[in-house]
């Protein structure tokens, strides 16, 4: 089987790559991680070639189509549009200069304040 994997880094970086086998998603997403992060020894040739950062919390593989952001401890499925918003809101951000991935991160923690609001009486 081919699964198709997008290794999507917000308005910084995208890479598309084919993992050949029977996985499952998350199976798939582990050795994305593993295979995107400096200093883990599975580093894969696509990735030093790039010399991109390590994949981190907030980013963004897609799997055969599904939309997964990298959490503290595994992955969150998301949509689409989800990606679409995020990449747009970072690319329009007043402090993108200063590199997306602090803008990322600024971004989520505004997107996870609004969310954990309590309104109270």
């Amino acid at each position: 089987m081919k699964n198709l994997v997008h290794v999507i880094y917000p308005d910084e970086y995208l890479a598309s790559f084919i993992v050949e086998g029977e996985y499952t998603a998350e199976d798939i997403l582990e050795r994305v991680f593993a295979q995107w992060n400096h200093g883990s020894g599975c580093e894969c040739e696509q990735f030093i070639n790039s010399k991109k950062r390590s994949l981190s919390v907030n980013d963004i593989v897609c799997v055969n189509g599904t939309y997964y952001q990298c959490a503290s401890f595994g992955w969150n499925e998301v949509t689409p549009q989800y990606v679409t918003k995020l990449e747009y809101e970072v690319s329009i951000h007043p402090r993108r200069n200063d590199g997306a991935w602090f803008v990322l991160h600024d971004i989520m923690w505004d997107w996870n304040k609004k969310k954990n609001l309590v309104v109270t009486r």
